[in-house]
């Protein structure tokens, strides 16, 4: 799967915007782009990250505390799902 940016942008529910500001960043880079006309393309790797931004984003995390934690060599995703269901529970209980 190959999506262009504006695609993705609509499948994940963010704006075009919203993905140059991760590429600028370092959260969220294109899998790809086009060297003739610019043109970023996303991957099946890309909206799994992307799942997982938009989760953290969604527990008020800052987008650099995201970036380290999803950038980090220790990050172990199904760790990070479980501690991700007990701040959704806690989140809930608030």
């Amino acid at each position: 799967m190959k999506l262009h940016i504006r695609e993705f942008a609509k499948l994940a529910g963010v704006s075009v915007r919203t993905l140059h500001f991760y590429d600028e960043i370092g959260l969220l880079k294109p899998s790809s782009v086009d060297e003739q006309n610019g043109y970023r393309y996303h991957d099946e790797y890309s909206l799994t990250r992307m799942q997982e931004i938009l989760f953290y984003r969604e527990l008020v995390f800052p987008l650099k505390e995201i970036r380290i934690i999803l950038s980090s060599p220790d990050y172990d995703k199904q760790n990070a799902l479980k501690e991700q269901k007990q701040l959704l529970i806690a989140k809930e209980d608030d």
